[in-house]
């Protein structure tokens, strides 16, 4: 009975410290990545960038496209991928978009740069309700503005 009992604290002593790392992970800051001048710079952004494509126009397409992409640890944007599709050419254009956003300020964890994912959520229907259009026959470049 005193071997089981020695054991048996002596696996407890081998459990406990794994409990305590997993309260210290608790306690660590975290600070996630963020587009220069906040949330309302990089709303401004997109609503300047994105362009209604002609094809999701004719379709009559809307909806949000939910962009996924990495921070890594010196800020740039890599890995842009479509998480929740709407359609080809929407999503193709929030990529797009996205991928012009290029540097963040990095995630940090205890004050250290760390690689992140984020995801950001791209409404086609506010683009939509700002009159901003691809002409049919640009190349995307410019915008028409219906008024």
């Amino acid at each position: 009975m005193k071997r089981f009992a020695r054991v048996l604290l002596l696996i407890l002593f081998m459990v406990a410290p794994a409990g305590n790392m997993y309260a210290q992970s608790k306690k660590d800051k975290i600070v996630m990545p963020e587009y220069p001048g906040g949330q309302g710079a990089l709303h401004k952004f997109l609503l300047k960038e994105l362009r209604y494509p002609t094809e999701a126009r004719i379709n009559n397409e809307i909806g949000e496209v939910l962009v996924g992409f990495s921070v890594g640890m010196d800020g740039y944007v890599s890995g842009v991928r479509v998480l929740r599709s709407v359609s080809p050419s929407l999503d193709a254009e929030a990529v797009r978009v996205v991928k012009l956003t290029r540097y963040w300020s990095p995630g940090k964890r205890n004050g250290v740069p760390v690689r992140a994912e984020m995801s950001i959520p791209i409404n086609f229907k506010t683009v939509r309700e700002h009159d901003k259009f691809v002409d049919e026959d640009d190349d995307g470049s410019a915008l028409t503005e219906k008024y």
